[in-house]
């Protein structure tokens, strides 16, 4: 009987989302940042990685603490895998020429906080919080699996940035490495 409202900003994933729509499910384009909900009128927000593309999230925290329910639960999970090997190669190569004139500022990902100060910020708010941090090994199949996964996370900024003669090269560095 829930009602569940999806918002992204980007209409790829929307696109991709909406063969799950429903009465009870729908989705709509939207920017995290400018989101807002009537106070009291949640019940769960889950911001699942979304939080690591926006450049200050903290301040975001207040606005989602409002829209809540009393007793009601915001779940944040943001993937703390910046300095993976896979994700340090992608911010070499969008610095390096011929990638770097179109993808440089595109590769450096924002200062994520870390779960110790979203505590900190939660706690303020007088949320009771329940925070850790995990490591997930995944296993990835087919071919060029690792570059198959970050093509649609910590690649996708950088590759959009890049003009369709530079993408192929870029992309077959980072597979080579």
């Amino acid at each position: 009987r829930a009602t569940i409202r999806g918002v992204d900003s980007s209409p790829q994933m929307l696109e991709a989302a909406e063969q799950y729509a429903d009465d009870h499910l729908t989705f709509e384009l939207g920017d995290v940042r400018e989101w807002t909900a009537e106070p009291g009128s949640i019940d769960v927000i889950v911001t699942n990685a979304t939080l690591q593309w926006v450049p200050e999230q903290l301040p975001l925290l207040p606005g989602f603490v409002k829209a809540l329910r009393p007793g009601g639960w915001l779940a944040i999970q943001i993937p703390g895998n910046g300095d993976a090997p896979s994700h340090a190669i992608l911010r070499e190569l969008a610095n390096t020429e011929p990638s770097a004139e179109y993808a440089a500022n595109t590769s450096l990902r924002p200062d994520v906080p870390g779960p110790a100060e979203f505590v900190e910020a939660l706690s303020a708010e007088g949320c009771t919080v329940d925070a850790w941090e995990t490591t997930y090994l995944h296993v990835l199949a087919g071919e060029d699996p690792v570059f198959t996964w970050v093509s649609a996370t910590g690649a996708r900024p950088i590759l959009q940035a890049l003009p369709d003669d530079l993408r192929a090269e870029f992309a077959a560095q980072v597979k080579r490495r």
